[in-house]
Order: C-alpha cells, then structure tokens, then sequence
C-alpha cells in the first residue's frame, strides 16, 4: 500500500470513530426517551407520551442520516482497498480496521462498537418493558370494558398454546 493509501485509510478511520460516537450519543438519546416513555406511561398521560414521539423520530432520523455517511465510507473504502475482502456491513467495517487498531494499540472503533451494543440492548430492553406494560394496559381496559356491559368473561389457554374466552 502507498503512503497515500494509508494516509486515505487513516482519515476514513477518524470519520468512521467519529459516526460511531454519533451512533452512541443518539442511541443513548433514544434510550433515554424510551426509559422517559415508560415513566409517562406508569403516570398515564398521553399528553406528554404524544409529545416524545416526535423527539424520537427526529433521532432516528439523525441516525439514517449518519447510516447514509457511513454506507458512503464503505464504498470509499471499498474502491481504495487492495485487500480481497469487501466490507458490506458494519461487523466488516472494525475487521478491516482491526489491524490498524492494533498496529496503533488504539481500539477506540472497537470500544465505542461495544458501548453501542449495550446501549442498543438495553435499548430493546426497555421497548419490551414498554410494551409489556401496553400489552397489561390494554387487557385491563378491555376487562374494564367487559365488566361495565355486565358480560364476565374468563381467558384461558387451549390445548395449541392460544387464549380462549369462555363467557359466563
């Protein structure tokens, strides 16, 4: 590889670092929405629950916009590379950086990739929080419902595993 390869290769490591802190800080942004959205939905106004979905939408947008930089990098890197591998997705991205991150004993695109993989799982943790707690929500009001028009209805499982109402 020239020394111009090198140097090329270097710079689109600082802007892939540099997309992975943004991925982490937006992440975090959104995991703190989501953990906001379920101390809304234990107070149970809708108000304020209405008013973060836009919030959240403007930072999943951010994060499609910083997708496109990265995928943008990818093919930069794809063109200037002389190795035989092709990166297609991110995983392949700190591979083909591994040997950079150890030949400088710097492994801050491998840390900040691990940082994001528990934000993003504690992430997905609190949406199945969230939705659990939508799920019971929704069951009460439609025992509420059922108790107000007089009708008391049992649920239970069949012999496939699915809820049977057995009105009573």
């Amino acid at each position: 590889m020239s020394s111009s390869t090198d140097l090329q290769i270097g710079l689109h490591y600082q802007s892939i670092v540099d997309i992975w802190e943004k991925f982490c800080v937006l992440h975090k942004e959104l995991y703190d929405l989501t953990c906001d959205e379920y101390l809304i939905l234990l107070e149970g106004d809708l108000e304020k629950l209405e008013s973060l979905i836009p919030n959240k939408e403007n930072i999943i947008a951010e994060v499609n916009l910083i997708e496109d930089q990265r995928s943008q990098i990818i093919k930069e890197l794809n063109q200037i590379s002389s190795q035989s591998t092709i990166i297609h997705k991110a995983s392949d991205l700190i591979h083909y950086f591994n040997s950079l991150e150890t030949k400088n004993n710097l492994f801050a695109l491998k840390n900040l990739n691990n940082l994001l993989i528990d934000i993003i799982e504690r992430l997905q943790d609190q949406n199945k929080k969230n939705q659990l707690f939508l799920n019971k929500a929704m069951l009460s009001i439609q025992d509420l419902k059922q108790g107000f028009s007089g009708k008391k209805v049992f649920t239970t499982y069949g012999s496939d595993g699915m809820t049977r109402a057995i009105n009573k």
